[in-house]
């Protein structure tokens, strides 16, 4: 594993020193500040409000980062023809793609805790008492980032475009919010063909409400059940979305 270490170290080094990682931050930080400005709107709300605005701006600016970093560095690298001289090396291929995968998630997750480590802050300061609640909203952001992540790199490989990518991922992610009323549609479909083709598609896509707790962050923590099931959903749709990434790759001839 000494070679997925080595991708994943420099893949780190390349994304933080990154203009695009740093203005995401940034562009992050900005929206949480923003949303301490609105939130003095809500007056009694104001801390609730800004909860939910700082999370909703953590969540899709690390999207944002982890879809075009991944997309960008793969396709990029391919077009370019470095991909060669990086394989031939002793670097088996599924080394190579998990290597950037983690170097991706572990650069935007980077980013992800500074935004949320300042917007805990300013909670902090009006006086919100939430607890563990917090970060165990944020631990969610970061599943729904590495979901995204590993969707995205399968997306590249498969459709060789950026453009086509960064489209489809972005449209799976506002899919992944709506997966209940996927399963509504498909119900009330009086076709037995559409019913199937809509219920395989919303199963393709991320569903997101296995990692919601962010829309009930104030109601206290749920139960230890609640908590293994998000993460064995993360960790078994990165596992497959990455498995595919590999069958698509190995079969490429570089």
């Amino acid at each position: 594993m000494n070679t997925v270490k080595a991708v994943f170290d420099y893949t780190f080094r390349e994304h933080v020193r990154h203009k695009v990682w740093l203005s995401a931050a940034l562009f992050g930080l900005i929206l949480i500040a923003g949303g301490l400005v609105a939130s003095a709107l809500a007056q009694d709300e104001r801390a609730r409000m800004l909860l939910d605005l700082g999370l909703a701006a953590n969540e899709a600016i690390a999207m944002i980062s982890v879809v075009f970093l991944t997309v960008h560095l793969i396709l990029q690298e391919v077009e370019s023809r470095a991909i060669f001289l990086i394989l031939t090396h002793p670097v088996r291929r599924w080394h190579y793609l998990l290597g950037r995968f983690l170097g991706t998630l572990a650069a935007v997750g980077l980013g992800l805790a500074a935004m949320g480590l300042f917007h805990w802050l300013i909670l902090f300061a009006l006086g919100w008492t939430g607890e563990g609640s917090y970060l165990l909203a944020w631990s969610c952001s970061l599943g729904k980032t590495a979901v995204m992540g590993a969707l995205a790199l399968l997306l590249s490989l498969a459709l060789t475009s950026e453009a086509a990518a960064m489209a489809f991922s972005v449209f799976f992610w506002i899919l992944g919010h709506f997966s209940s009323e996927m399963n509504y549609i498909a119900e009330k479909s009086g076709s037995s063909f559409m019913r199937a083709a809509i219920l395989a598609f919303s199963r393709a896509a991320p569903d997101f409400a296995h990692l919601n707790y962010r829309d009930a962050a104030a109601a206290g923590l749920p139960g230890h059940r609640w908590m293994a099931a998000a993460l064995l959903y993360v960790v078994g749709y990165c596992a497959a979305c990455l498995a595919l990434s590999v069958q698509i790759f190995e079969q490429k001839e570089f």
